[in-house]
């Protein structure tokens, strides 16, 4: 059986195991994310982190999706494994740790975990509109170590949700703006916040929160409207707080802060792996 603790940031879940004596290969961590993100059937969660070792930093983070594709890197993935990794002893409460994307340094005081998550270039951003909902919606696209497209809709969540579904698949797919695909953000300024919903590359669905996502949003609304680079971003799962900071004319620093809650702990079984065949 597999230790696991389960742990979400703003209702973004995951389920975090440990592989630092390297007893998982990539091909069978990807096919347990597969099983063991099933709702429902299994744990579910939208994705698993892996913590492993790291011969310069703290640890090295890994994370695969629920559909088993590795990702780069995720915000509030980053916020949940630095609360875990201080919570057993594997780093101190300010840690240095590796991705995929890059290291990330973290504070932790429980249950908050600030991320700093490195610099963000736009000098290649991609700007457009797409025509949907008899509406001329713009849109920015560009990468928060993940690819991120915000699309700027006021009224959004007035709009049934398999209608905003078809319109996050139809730009979320490889080739539409970025060559291995996006993930597609609705997002709503209001007077001291804004508004977002994240559709997920991997989950290949809207998720409660995403942090790269509430970071896209937030810069994406600076650059859009001078909005102020310090903003809260409220998703249905939470609020993530934004913090961003111009280096240079194309270049921002940016940290993610918000709440990394432990809410499980324990042994994944054998059952948790099977599946049953049923029909569709």
């Amino acid at each position: 059986m597999i230790s696991f603790v389960k742990a979400h940031g703003n209702g973004n879940d995951f389920i975090i195991i440990e592989n630092k004596e390297g007893t998982y290969s990539d091909d069978g961590l990807s096919d347990l994310a597969k099983k063991i993100c099933r709702r429902k059937t299994s744990l579910g969660a939208d994705g698993v982190l892996v913590l492993e070792g790291s011969k310069t930093f703290d640890f090295y983070m890994r994370l695969f999706n629920a559909d088993g594709s590795e990702g780069e890197m995720c915000g509030n993935g980053a916020r949940c494994i630095a609360r875990y990794a201080f919570e057993k002893g594997h780093a101190k409460s300010d840690m240095t740790f590796e991705t995929k994307a890059g290291p990330l340094r973290a504070s932790v005081n429980p249950p908050w975990a600030t991320i700093d998550m490195g610099e963000i270039d736009v000098s290649n951003l991609k700007e457009g509109k797409i025509n949907a909902f008899d509406k001329e919606i713009p849109y920015m696209a560009f990468y928060v170590g993940v690819p991120h497209c915000v699309l700027f809709f006021p009224g959004f969540r007035d709009i049934p949700r398999d209608s905003l579904l078809f319109l996050a698949r139809h730009m979320r797919r490889k080739g539409a703006i970025f060559d291995e695909g996006t993930n597609v953000n609705f997002a709503e300024r209001n007077k001291d916040c804004i508004v977002a919903m994240t559709y997920e590359r991997g989950v290949e669905d809207f998720t409660l929160s995403c942090g790269t996502g509430s970071i896209a949003c937030c810069l994406a609304s600076h650059l859009f409207f001078g909005s102020p680079l310090s903003m809260k971003v409220k998703n249905p799962g939470g609020v993530n707080k934004v913090a961003l900071r111009l280096t240079s004319e194309k270049v921002f620093e940016a940290s993610l802060s918000g709440k990394a809650l432990i809410v499980a702990e324990g042994l994944i079984t054998e059952e948790a792996l099977s599946e049953e065949e049923g029909f569709k």
